[in-house]
């Protein structure tokens, strides 16, 4: 999913004021404070009013259409006037699109919304501004940047999916460790773009075995799919038994909206990826962008994401799901972690056969 690396050269991108690695249930930090002391009702209401001659408001985000038809909807009845744009696709193609708009002298979003290293990219590229929302104050360090180039609305738990019908006789998925037991050989899939998984899991239980890790996985033959919910879909229909990360999400509609037989690997820590959203340097419609990154993180905004089943990023609403993330504390990837993703990526590809 992250192939987009290597063709921009990212290797080496680091962002100032990224959050940390792991955290047990952090704290709301107060390291970003808005320009204003107005309640976020307050802000909103005021930047509705300056929106509705805007009329619509441009979002680029990975979230996938279904969420989209869930969230969006509730931020148009309770702004009527100001309609939803929403520009789907991954973060690769969402950066490629940004880069090739804005180079062509092109300002087409206000708001882009993504995994956190995407959006990182699109900030250092200076096509962003610093925004911060009145509810930061809310919302931990490990999400959002210090100086508000950005903060996340959601985030994705990358956890082990089972498939309690397919997973052999005695076998147990606690740790990634378990993935390299001879009795999972041929049914483990693993998607071939998670090289952040690597990454994280290089932190986590240093390099040398992170590396043993990948290599046992690697020596049980291991399916390469891309896209992690055609992956889980797969999962589910048993066309294997686990695999090495899958979006907790996903996981949980299966198991508990589609009785599925699905479970997931209860790690320590739960490796989360943040999910990043910026507001545009030349926004075409500033006050709605504003007002939609403010709606996002607003109580309301949050509770529209958690219907979903999505993980909200602010700790005080707590996701649909609370199994997701309420057993291990919690890894949050940043973008200080891709400091070396050329590197992993090398080790990731050759180890796995990715080509």
């Amino acid at each position: 999913m992250r192939r987009l690396l290597t063709t921009l050269a990212l290797g080496g991108l680091l962002l100032a004021g990224c959050g940390g690695n792991t955290a047990t249930a952090p704290s709301p930090t107060a390291t970003a404070k808005p320009a204003t002391t107005d309640s976020p009702d307050a802000v909103m209401s005021r930047l509705y009013e300056a929106a509705k001659s805007e009329g619509k408001v441009a979002i680029y985000s990975s979230m996938n259409t279904d969420d989209a038809k869930k969230v969006f909807p509730v931020f148009e009845a309770k702004f009527p006037g100001v309609k939803v744009e929403h520009t789907r696709a991954s973060g690769e193609v969402l950066t490629t699109r940004v880069v090739t708009e804005k180079k062509a002298g092109q300002d087409l979003f206000d708001v882009v919304e993504s995994n956190l290293f995407e959006v990182g990219y699109i900030i250092d590229q200076g096509y962003t501004q610093k925004y911060i929302v009145a509810s930061a104050g809310d919302y931990p360090a490990e999400v959002k940047g210090a100086d508000g180039a950005f903060i996340a609305a959601r985030l994705n738990n990358d956890i082990p999916g089972i498939n309690t019908q397919k997973l052999p006789a005695g076998i147990t998925i606690k740790t990634w460790k378990d993935l390299c037991n001879p009795a999972l050989s041929g049914k483990i899939a693993v998607e071939q773009g998670d090289v952040v998984v690597y990454s994280a899991l290089r932190k986590i239980l240093g390099d040398t075995e992170a590396q043993n890790v990948l290599r046992c996985i690697a020596a049980n033959k291991p399916s390469l799919r891309s896209g992690h919910t055609d992956m889980a879909n797969l999962l589910a229909a048993g066309e294997f038994a686990v695999t090495l990360s899958s979006n907790g999400h996903r996981l949980a509609q299966l198991k508990n909206e589609e009785n599925k037989p699905i479970d997931w690997g209860r790690t320590d820590p739960i490796i989360t990826d943040v999910q990043g959203m910026a507001l545009a340097n030349k926004p075409p419609h500033a006050n709605a962008g504003k007002l939609l990154m403010e709606w996002l993180t607003s109580p309301d905004g949050q509770k529209a994401i958690q219907s979903t089943g999505r993980v909200p990023a602010n700790p005080k609403v707590p996701p649909k799901y609370p199994d997701l993330n309420n057993f291990a504390k919690i890894f949050y990837v940043s973008l200080a972690l891709r400091a070396d993703f050329d590197k992993d990526q090398a080790f990731w590809n050759s180890t796995l056969g990715v080509k």
